[in-house]
């Protein structure tokens, strides 16, 4: 099952790309509403994350042999 992204008008969807199946092919359709605030806040922390990425904490050992002098 593929997941396609539309605008509804009135009782018709309209759809950004043509679904890969033959003309007059019964579908089911299911809707989720898009919110848009929603949508933009998460690309907006994925930048900032792609910006600042977190290093897992700081640094425990600069060298290999640090590691065994524990």
């Amino acid at each position: 099952m593929k997941t396609y992204r539309g605008i509804i008008k009135g009782n018709t969807i309209i759809l950004e790309e043509t679904p890969d199946l033959p003309k007059e092919t019964e579908a089911i359709v299911s809707i989720k509403v898009i919110d848009k605030g929603k949508e933009e806040e998460i690309v907006k922390k994925h930048l900032e994350f792609l910006e600042n990425p977190h290093h897992g904490g700081k640094l425990l050992y600069k060298k290999r042999e640090e590691l065994y002098e524990r």
